[in-house]
């Protein structure tokens, strides 16, 4: 039997599986008690007072429990009759809301719990809407062609517009005295200083049958050069005030546009959430399929300049995304979409990123399917990307040196992943329910794969399974992780093998067995523990290596056991314990094991609603086996924070910090010292309802002492520095 009649018989198998758990969920869901729900309204528009009737499949018993109904996060419950498998409102009194609205229909069950059992779109027109547009144009003509604005939220009726502006504005005054230090030449360069920064937003928002146009302008502005918002890519030239971001959005219902500084992008390994500025576009092509287009600047971009941020084309992404809904009532039930890209960037300087050294392109598509069965106990995602990268010729990188040339490459990524929950509400012990979910994720990305839309390392396939689960308040969770580099098995590349496990779990034993009086003194106990096997696969020929010692071969475990005591609301005892240990088991070297265990004690303690004072306490212990050296870490903190009732709006705050470090051979001390303290005052001016202004007023004192001797090397460095700032902050509308 060969390799293809394999995978095929494997494929059948799979798919046959699959089939089956989707019929069986469906069957176990309409035989568990889960109603299906079809509506009067479904597929056209109603008006405000029409009536709205719900019809279930079946009656509903005392055993269900009872039904509520929400329209959007209204409550409508009560508004219902209910005769037999009908639900019925007559909305005469309280007309329905107008606009694109969401219905949902929740079951709760005899222990309160809910579960939806639909969720339907309801579209609402106003009263009227459908009249000729003379009689419109009259109405407005008699309003003397004058808008009734309104700065209350909510749905537009009758065709009136809806508006917001929200204005804000921050001032921060900032400055330093002359900062005393221990040597002088170690004294800042601006000493002293006083630099007002501030950032602002405005933001437009109109509404008017169904349409929403919201717009929202970011600045971010400093007097001190330096830290102007573009003074990495301008120097000097940068502006001191300058745009940090933007957005414009136009919607109605599933239609979007989007102008700005927008994100897209949801294929894994061909663009997935890309930031920049550009613009978005999606349109509902039916109830079922959406369209979206979107176009951006190849690199993150801020100011004026390059407004639109598609100026452009070699520097840009244009993508293309279809996605169609197969399952009409519940949305995500069975997703797939179809997404391409096109992109090129250039060696340009990039505001957060600094350079990219390369000119590069690419071109490609993917397929993404997604979904649930019915009461979401199966979950799925898979993925499958083709995308060809080039590296175009670049002559301020080739200097007229003779260069190979690169050549492009269209490779291939893939992505799966499954969960199941292989038990659900399982009561086994004085009502506590068990809960088991199983995930398997697998990812291969081919040697030479790249997409400038995204991030990813090429050349890797990955194997993931999780076990997680909870019974009660007890969480448990188990994973396993398999990796491998050198997909092609080239002789002189190094194969490198990862293997990881994990195991986690969390037991409140204060409250678990205690039932409804829990015991202050039993604790929350937590524990993990990980293991990391990473190691060459072979010695490779006809490269580099050249002896068995250079393959790498290493072993990592980790333990943690954390632990927090509530003994009551006024105090919080925390415990924590690491411990890790790293076995070197690479030929020559089996002795460079390193060992290293923590302790850590965190006390929180108000005695006064005004008071709060916090105490810390670490240990630390790291020793080289191949040294034969062990470092010691000691360290010792206290903070404490006070409201004063007579101060009004008065924050005073202040902490203190020791830290000792060596090793048991006395090689080498080092010692630091911080305290600080802190007063800070609220202020806000006008109205009770509106605050036209807000601020805080702070001041900071700081002293800091370092003292670090090397004996080995004969070193001897003492620091030392105090500081005193100040700061007047500006709340503006």
């Amino acid at each position: 039997m060969n390799g293809k009649t394999i995978i095929l018989k494997a494929t059948i198998f799979l798919s046959t599986m699959f089939l089956l758990i989707f019929v069986a969920d469906e069957i176990s869901a309409q035989s568990n008690g889960e109603f299906a729900v079809t509506a009067s309204f479904a597929d056209k528009e109603i008006s405000q007072t029409e009536k709205i009737e719900l019809n279930l499949d079946r009656s509903l018993t005392s055993e269900d429990g009872k039904l509520a109904v929400f329209i959007g996060t209204t409550d409508v419950s009560s508004l219902f009759s209910v005769q037999d498998k009908t639900l019925s409102y007559q909305p005469s009194i309280f007309p329905l809301p107008i606009g694109e609205n969401q219905l949902s229909i929740y079951l709760i069950n005899k222990a309160g719990e809910w579960k939806t059992i639909a969720e339907l779109p309801l579209r609402v027109k106003a009263e009227g809407e459908n009249e000729n547009v003379s009689d419109e144009t009259n109405s407005d003509e008699n309003n003397n062609g004058s808008e009734d604005f309104s700065e209350e939220n909510g749905n537009t009726e009758d065709g009136k517009m809806q508006w917001e502006f929200t204005p804000n504005v921050s001032l921060n005054i900032k400055g330093q005295n002359q900062t005393k230090t221990f040597p002088e030449d170690a004294a800042p360069e601006r000493n002293p200083f006083t630099d007002l920064a501030g950032q602002g937003n405005i933001l437009f928002k109109f509404s008017k049958r169904g349409w929403t146009l919201s717009n929202q302008f970011d600045f971010a502005g400093s007097s001190f050069i330096q830290e102007a918002l573009r003074f990495g890519d301008l120097q000097n030239e940068a502006p001191k005030i300058d745009l940090s971001s933007y957005l414009v959005e136009l919607s109605k219902g599933r239609f979007k546009f989007n102008l700005g500084h927008v994100s897209f992008g949801s294929n894994r390994h061909l663009l997935n959430s890309f930031s920049s500025r550009g613009f978005t576009l999606t349109v509902p092509i039916g109830k079922q399929n959406d369209f979206t287009f979107a176009a951006a600047n190849g690199s993150s971009v801020v100011g004026y300049d390059n407004f639109l941020g598609i100026s452009r084309k070699k520097h840009s992404l244009v993508s293309g995304t279809f996605a169609r809904e197969f399952v009409k009532e519940r949305p995500g039930g069975l997703r797939v979409e179809f997404s391409v890209m096109r992109g090129s960037l250039l060696p340009l300087e990039n505001f957060n990123q600094g350079e990219i050294n390369d000119a590069e392109k690419s071109l490609g598509f993917g397929f993404k399917i997604l979904g649930n069965t019915l009461k979401e106990r199966l979950r799925y995602e898979a993925s499958f990307t083709r995308s060809k990268f080039t590296n175009p010729s670049d002559p301020n990188l080739e200097q007229e040196f003779e260069v190979t040339q690169v050549t492009s490459e269209t490779k291939n990524a893939r992505y799966g992943e499954i969960s199941f929950d292989i038990i659900q509400g399982l009561k086994l012990w004085k009502e506590k329910k068990l809960k088991l979910t199983g995930t398997f994720r697998h990812e291969e990305i081919l040697p030479l794969f790249r997409s400038i839309g995204v991030f990813t390392q090429a050349d890797r396939r990955k194997n993931q399974f999780e076990i997680t689960g909870n019974l009660g308040e007890i969480n448990f969770g188990f994973g396993n992780l398999r990796e491998r580099d050198n997909l092609d098995d080239i002789a002189s590349i190094l194969k490198t093998l990862n293997r990881q496990n994990n195991v986690n779990v969390s037991i409140p034993l204060n409250s678990f067995f205690t039932g409804e009086k829990p015991i202050k003194w039993l604790p929350t106990v937590s524990y993990t523990f990980g293991l990391i096997h990473q190691y060459g696969a072979f010695l490779p020929t006809a490269g580099l290596f050249t002896d068995e010692s250079q393959v790498p071969n290493q072993k990592s475990y980790t333990q943690a056991v954390n632990a927090q005591w509530m003994i009551s609301e006024n105090l919080t005892i925390g415990y924590v314990h690491n411990r890790a240990f790293q076995d070197n088991r690479q030929i020559g070297r089996a002795n460079a094991d390193l060992a290293s265990a923590s302790n850590g004690i965190t006390v929180n303690y108000r005695p006064f609603q005004t008071l709060g004072l916090d105490f810390d306490f670490a240990r630390e212990r790291q020793k080289s086996f191949e040294l034969n050296k062990v470092d010691r870490t000691f360290r010792i903190g206290t903070r404490g924070t006070w409201t004063t009732p007579y101060i009004k709006n008065s924050v005073f705050s202040g902490g203190f910090s020791f830290t000792m470090a060596g090793d048991t051979g006395n090689l080498n001390d080092t010692r630091n010292g911080e305290l600080d303290a802190q007063w800070a005052y609220n202020f806000s001016l006008g109205e009770n309802k509106f605050k036209k202004m807000s601020g805080q007023f702070f001041i900071r004192y700081a002293n800091r002492y370092g003292d670090s001797i090397d004996r080995q090397f004969f070193f001897n460095s003492i620091n030392k520095s105090q500081t005193f700032n100040f700061g007047l902050t500006f709340n503006l509308f």
